[in-house]
């Protein structure tokens, strides 16, 4: 029976990366003098594959110095015209491109969500656990990954059916930290790479980011889900900034969850509370686009 499984569970993986759409590179033409170079080619491990999973993937990729993304566009029955950009976590060295991506991608555009995986650039620790790469290099690398990324997902507009002004971000953990650099960092100006609303999923603890903007009126709105047992982002430490963000930031707002820990990724388990976390994200886009 234990063989039979594995032996199903293996076809539907195969059957599943056969019909994703296709990796297109972030930079077609290459990246001048790109500051992310790694000594090893870009690779990936297969981590523990959740039996509910969309993609029945769970790929974790490092060593990435070429981006690319995938498009998934929103059914067309109940296309809602918004366009989603969507940074997967990892801790910067790595991206969990299947469990806080494709699956979340695939979920979302069955909803009439038209969803952009990108598999940015990743960093990596040298033996003394410390950045191989200088960071603030790095920072400009994958913040430019993430400008690029929103200015494709513009190009796309017309042919894809959304709305070139509804276009917002969405990050897991150190995907979050991404979206939300991008927004701190340009909210002033008037670039067209502005998220028009933000997902912050179990990321947001600097509480200064927040203090420092004089006109909230500038910022995007949040929606904001955290589980109160994640270990890896203490519920009380990120707690002030989130709540702040969500009682400020006009049309935010913070969803708890007694449970999930970090990484809940889709949250597929429907008996907990946690799993409502992305079909409440949906709601928060109605609402705002009503």
């Amino acid at each position: 029976m234990k063989i039979i499984t594995l032996i199903a569970c293996i076809f539907i993986a195969i059957n599943t990366f056969g019909q994703l759409p296709q990796e297109k590179p972030l930079y077609p033409n290459g990246i001048e003098d790109n500051p992310v170079v790694h000594p090893f080619k870009e690779m990936y491990v297969d981590s523990l594959v959740h039996p509910k999973s969309i993609t029945g993937l769970n790929r974790v990729y490092s060593y990435v110095s070429e981006p690319t993304y995938m498009i998934f566009t929103a059914r067309k029955e109940n296309n809602k015209n918004i366009g989603l950009v969507i940074f997967p976590g990892g801790g910067l060295k790595n991206v969990w491109l299947d469990k806080e991506g494709t699956d979340i991608a695939l979920w979302l555009s069955e909803q009439g969500i038209t969803c952009m995986v990108v598999k940015y650039r990743t960093n990596r620790k040298d033996v003394k656990g410390k950045w191989a790469l200088e960071f603030g290099d790095y920072k400009g690398a994958v913040y430019q990954d993430a400008r690029t990324s929103m200015l494709i997902m513009k190009e796309f507009a017309d042919s894809l059916n959304f709305d070139k002004n509804k276009i917002g971000m969405m990050g897991f953990s150190a995907g979050g930290w991404l979206a939300e650099q991008m927004v701190y960092k340009y909210y002033n100006g008037d670039y067209d790479w502005n998220p028009k609303f933000v997902a912050l999923i179990y990321h947001g603890n600097n509480i200064k980011l927040i203090e420092k903007v004089k006109d909230k009126e500038k910022l995007p709105p949040f929606f904001m889900a955290i589980a109160q047992n994640d270990n890896k982002l203490p519920f009380e430490k990120v707690l002030p900034y989130l709540k702040k963000v969500s009682t400020e930031v006009k049309n935010s707002e913070l969803h708890i969850y007694p449970e999930g820990g970090h990484g809940f990724g889709l949250a597929f388990d429907e008996t907990s509370a946690v799993s409502a976390w992305k079909i409440e994200f949906v709601k928060w886009l109605d609402r705002i686009y009503k």
